[in-house]
């Protein structure tokens, strides 16, 4: 019997909503509440459920199977500055340096100095206790936190990815000493449980950055989940990771969903690439205030190991996602040089593009596609949100064609011209930093702005073939719903391998760290209601090559590890040495990925029509120079097999796509578009 799925991708302006029946689907978009994220969380179900026809949220979600969410708040506590106050203990001679050399970007920013404490205490890099924490110590700098004012505290030792006892013993002798009708709700975070970096530095790092954001993700999360279950859902909330799965909230750390709206992205671009036997393919996500580029290469997720948040480097291991400025809010302004440029001033929700007519006074892209005619001012959303074509008029007149001294329609080119180009340069840097020939990439479409600028962005950069989805608009809340229970654990290995090395030590090591793993795996997903034999596996290891300078991660086949050939195992790492064009490698970790396969959308199969489509209207639309009466097309009137010639706009309720002069769109038998330029 069919359920309901809900997939729910909180974003920085829209909140978007991926929502499945059987083989039927509804896209929503609400405002993103700020002050709030369980408001536009429960308003975008609401508007779900009223979609399939129930005006009972209850009555909804008992027949729903699967809640899935991914989030900004993380990444909202850090540009908003709205995390707690930080208590942080550390190694003694470590206070004013935390473990690196220079300024520490955490300093002042998500901790205040007066808020560094140290401790007399030693581990060796070895993993050998020479110094014990002592106790009287531990309670006087406590004490010093609490009295300041500390909300987390945060216990980040020296060489505690060796051995953490020290760190364990800080935290028992606080909760000890302060229990909780003392300390009240404030948490005690180890750096050992939330990094297993050997760089000092970076692993306090991300300890620091973890707990700054917890607070505001415990509210927001918690709360999110308990609304649920008030209102009769009785399966838990699972919230998206970045790195490609989703878990409980009480099996989620902050860090674990930092930019996982862009990573479900690229979930989903796997997903479908997969159906089309798509092994490279480059995404772009255009939304409101950033442009997001993702690459699938040989059918393979990428990951970047070298991760940082807010230029703060914490290295977890994160799918990679270039961001750069340059959305549909993205502010347009001419330099006193006299040239054009786009952001980094973003005019967000409110009070948003000129258009809007909310306050907003200064020009953005979408204010562009407005005097260009390739957004209709009468049919922005659907109808829905009603726009001024002269208030965009007045903003491009006067803050870019009088200072350049031309038209409204030209400066409105070159601004739509400039938010290309950011675009094709982001691919082309990001095919670049992973070696390869972006002419033999695909490229998807998505994103609120995918469709109005993925043409200009593929002619720009290369790449000669676009998909476009009928859930383009939320296409990350569509690649959260390809999504499964994960949960990954990992260990440090440390292992030097060379042309002349053996190993059989290795593989006995890495036998047993796999055995361990995959009992706590067992634990985890029992936790989520999943029995062993459910789960599936996936082996990786993170190499760097012997300088030090590449560092990726390889998967291997699952079996790779329980063969006692140790000539096979030595091939698959001679070929990652290959790889990474080095004779010698590092293997710093071996990592387990435990899955559980939960609800999937299948996309439709189509039989293909051969008719020519209607267009819905013509209106003159401002191309290469010239104003061009334009067929405009109804995105979802379009039948699989119908074939479009540029230039044309085609329309729906929460999306636009542009095809431009000399290109062809083509409606696939799965109702994507498929677009040559």
């Amino acid at each position: 019997m069919a359920q309901y799925t809900v997939d729910i991708d909180t974003g920085g302006t829209f909140t978007d909503g991926f929502f499945s029946y059987g083989n039927r689907f509804e896209v929503v978009k609400v405002e993103t509440t700020p002050h709030d994220l369980t408001v536009c969380f429960n308003n975008c179900i609401t508007e779900g459920a009223k979609r399939f026809g129930c005006e009972n949220v209850s009555d909804f979600l008992k027949e729903t199977k699967t809640i899935r969410l991914s989030t900004t708040v993380g990444t909202n506590s850090i540009i908003q500055k709205t995390g707690p106050k930080l208590g942080l203990i550390v190694t003694k001679g470590y206070a004013d340096s935390l473990y690196q050399d220079g300024k520490n970007p955490i300093l002042n920013f998500l901790v205040q100095e007066d808020m560094i404490v140290s401790i007399d205490e030693e581990v060796s890099e070895s993993g050998e206790v020479v110094k014990s924490v002592d106790e009287a110590e531990v309670r006087r700098v406590t004490k010093k936190l609490l009295e300041l004012g500390t909300r987390v505290i945060v216990v980040s030792l020296k060489n505690a990815h060796t051995n953490n006892q020290n760190e364990k013993l800080v935290r028992k002798i606080i909760q000890d000493d302060f229990p909780k009708h003392y300390l009240g709700t404030k948490p005690i975070q180890l750096g050992s449980d939330i990094s297993s970096r050997s760089d000092n530095g970076v692993r306090t790092n991300a300890a620091v950055v973890n707990a700054y954001l917890h607070r505001d993700m415990v509210k927001y999360l918690y709360k999110a989940d308990e609304g649920l279950r008030q209102k009769g859902y009785t399966k838990p909330l699972l919230i998206a990771h970045a790195n490609g799965g989703v878990a409980r909230v009480a099996k989620t750390k902050a860090l674990d969903t930092y930019n996982s709206g862009p990573a479900a992205g690229l979930m989903g671009t796997r997903y479908i690439g997969e159906i089309y036997g798509l092994d490279n393919i480059m995404s772009v996500d255009v939304g409101g205030t950033s442009t997001d580029v993702g690459l699938i290469s040989n059918g393979e997720l990428t990951f970047d190991t070298e991760s940082s948040i807010a230029e703060i480097p914490v290295h977890a291991p994160l799918i990679h996602v270039l961001s750069v400025g340059g959305g549909g809010g993205t502010v347009a302004k001419v330099t006193p040089n006299g040239e054009l440029q786009l952001g980094p001033e973003s005019a967000g929700a409110v009070p948003g593009p000129a258009c809007f007519g909310l306050g907003g006074t200064k020009p953005t892209v979408t204010d562009a596609c407005v005097v260009l005619g390739i957004v209709d001012p009468d049919y922005f959303l659907g109808g829905t949100k009603k726009i001024s074509k002269e208030k965009a008029i007045d903003a491009i007149q006067k803050w870019i064609a009088t200072p350049l001294n031309i038209s409204n329609e030209e400066a409105a080119a070159l601004i739509v011209d400039k938010i290309e180009q950011i675009g094709a340069d982001t691919l082309k840097q990001l095919s670049n930093e992973r070696g390869k020939n972006i002419k033999d990439f695909q490229l998807f479409s998505f994103g609120g702005g995918g469709g109005l600028f993925s043409a200009g962005m593929a002619k720009k950069s290369g790449i000669k073939k676009i998909f476009t989805f009928p859930f383009s608009s939320v296409f990350s809340a569509f690649g959260l719903s390809t999504a499964d229970v994960a949960h990954t654990y990992q260990d440090r290995v440390n292992f030097q391998f060379g042309p002349n090395h053996e190993i059989g030590e290795f593989l006995i090591n890495a036998n047993a760290s796999l055995e361990k793993m995959k009992k706590l795996s067992h634990r985890d997903m029992r936790g989520e209601g999943f029995t062993p034999e459910s789960i599936r596996y996936e082996v990786s290891l993170e190499v760097a090559s012997d300088d030090g300078k590449i560092r990726d991660i390889f998967f291997l086949p699952s079996d790779v590890f329980h063969s006692t050939n140790e000539q096979y195992l030595k091939e698959e790492l001679q070929s990652i040495a290959k790889q990474l064009g080095s004779d010698k490698i590092a293997i710093e970790f071996i990592r387990l990925n435990s899955y559980v396969s939960v609800s999937h959308f299948a996309l439709p199969s189509l039989e293909l029509v051969d008719s020519i489509p209607e267009p819905k209207s013509i209106r003159p639309i401002y191309w290469r120079g010239n104003r061009i009466n334009t067929n405009i097309y109804d995105i979802e009137g379009l039948k699989p097999g119908h074939e479009i010639e540029g230039p044309a706009v085609l329309e729906s309720s929460n999306t636009t796509i542009v095809v431009p002069l000399g290109a062809k769109f083509t409606m696939d038998q799965h109702l994507n578009g498929i677009m040559e330029v």
